[in-house]
């Protein structure tokens, strides 16, 4: 893989420079003991930028009373956003999630496009902008990092009142051709909103490729040029693009080794699945993850290998996501329906149900222990921008010495990076069942060779270093414009 990104070394500028980072959601939420972490890919990897670097998160309160002042266990400020329920309804549930996220994921959904809902998105990105540059004046020598796809005309709204000021902006969900991007109404606007930052990431060179290929297809007669990985823009600025494939902190799960509720766990899961292979999803219950795609290729395999149904334990792990929207109610009554039907088909007399299913969250210790003792992970999503699931997998099997199998999407970001996994086609669902079945006749050795260059490419390119990485790009490029 070609990445665009330099090697970085620690550098007590970046360590020190205050950072100022602008997601849609503050990264905690209300559990049983009070205010805790969210879970999610962008909390797991923002915390460790503004544990090392004073600053402050901007996000929406999610409509919680009685938000902290700062993210328990740290003196990260919290500047929370409310909403209106019109604002939630339009901007959030609609353009956002809609049109956006359909859109981004290569249209697998038909993405929505409703005039109201775009004005929404615009007042709100406004709100954000307006709080995020409140939050620079009282630190002007800080970094404007904006993230994701809720939030994409937000940098060139700090730009147009705070022109020297550096921004970056990094996208967690993959950029589509641009012949699907041309569908968008708005979509000048939207290219346009993203290069106010004077760096925009990416996960893969093939996510930054489509996005220059859109500007040069709707900004080209506009005065717009591409040279090479750089934007240049009419009055003379120049943004860059990067390839950054997002991490985890792998300290954190390679710490689970030696953990006694970690170790508890797994001995309850040797004691409920004694004998069985088990294969193991987790995922966030949305419909580019590919989880019903997943329950029938096992049900193929079950069906082709009769001796399986007894002896082979699927486990899904399905968080919930967005159960106030009635697309995603639909799609978590049609996973039931199949567990339920797989169980019916396969399940003999006296013996445990071939697939388990449990709609919730699970404890950083509880997933621990699920990766720790998984035979294989299914990871096949049928778009992602990169997926942290596998990463945190391989991370655990090193560390507790294990060797499982990764069958992973060829559709994700993760896949650029970690080709010794079983990849796969989700779409092609009978494909899939044979790939699983292809993973688990893997030797030991096999496994345990692919497991060990796995961890060791997350080791190397862990969540540190990513920050590192885009800090030091958005330090060294920000607010100058420099000529290419």
């Amino acid at each position: 893989m070609t990445k665009s990104r330099p090697a970085v070394q620690d550098d007590a500028v970046e360590q020190e420079k205050p950072v100022i980072a602008i997601a849609n959601r503050l990264p905690v939420q209300q559990g049983d003991d009070g205010w805790e972490l969210s879970p999610g890919g962008l909390v797991t990897a923002l915390r460790p930028v503004m544990s090392t670097h004073p600053g402050a998160w901007v996000g929406w309160d999610g409509g919680a009373k009685g938000m902290p002042q700062t993210l328990p266990d740290s003196g990260i400020r919290l500047l929370p956003i409310g909403l209106s329920a019109a604002q939630v309804r339009d901007y959030y549930r609609g353009f956002a999630n809609a049109t956006m996220w359909p859109l981004l994921h290569n249209a697998i959904e038909k993405p929505r496009f409703e005039r109201p809902w775009w004005r929404a998105y615009q007042e709100v990105n406004r709100i954000f902008a307006e709080r995020a540059l409140a939050a620079l004046d009282e630190r002007p020598d800080a970094i404007a990092w904006v993230h994701d796809y809720q939030l994409v005309l937000v940098p060139q709204l700090i730009r147009n009142r705070r022109p020297e000021q550096p921004i970056g902006f990094f996208l967690h969900v993959p950029w589509p051709s641009p012949g699907i991007f041309a569908r968008l109404p708005w979509r000048e606007q939207v290219l346009w909103g993203l290069l106010g930052a004077d760096v925009v990431g990416f996960h893969t060179d093939e996510y930054r490729s489509n996005f220059l290929r859109s500007c040069v297809r709707q900004l080209g007669d506009a005065g717009v040029e591409v040279r090479g990985p750089s934007v240049l823009l009419p009055d003379g600025r120049v943004v860059t693009t990067v390839t950054a494939p997002i991490s985890i902190d792998v300290a954190q799960f390679s710490d689970s080794a030696a953990d006694p509720e970690v170790k508890n766990a797994i001995a309850a899961l040797e004691e409920q699945f004694d004998g069985r292979t088990v294969l193991l999803g987790v995922d966030r219950l949305d419909y580019t993850k590919g989880i019903i795609e997943r329950l029938l290729a096992v049900e193929m395999l079950l069906e082709r290998r009769p001796e399986l149904r007894t002896s082979l334990a699927f486990l899904q792990i399905a968080v919930p996501s967005r159960d106030d929207v009635r697309e995603y109610r639909q799609l978590r009554a049609a996973v039931e329906q199949h567990v339920g039907r797989i169980n019916g088909r396969f399940t003999a007399p006296g013996s445990d149900v071939p697939v388990h299913y449990l709609y919730r969250g699970v404890s950083q210790q509880q997933l621990a222990a699920y990766y720790a003792f998984a035979d294989g992970m299914l990871v096949t999503p049928l778009m992602d921008g990169m997926n942290l699931v596998c990463k945190e997998y391989v991370t655990v099997q090193e560390a507790h010495g294990s060797s499982g199998v990764l069958v992973l999407s060829e559709f994700t970001g993760a896949a650029v990076e970690l080709p010794q996994a079983v990849l796969c086609n989700p779409f092609d669902v009978e494909g899939l069942s044979y790939r699983i079945e292809q993973g688990l006749g893997l030797t030991l050795e096999t496994r345990r060779k692919a497991v060990k260059a796995m961890a060791g490419q997350v080791r190397t390119h862990d969540v540190h270093d990513w920050v590192a990485s885009q800090l030091k790009e958005i330090t060294t490029r920000g607010g100058q414009g420099h000529p290419v």
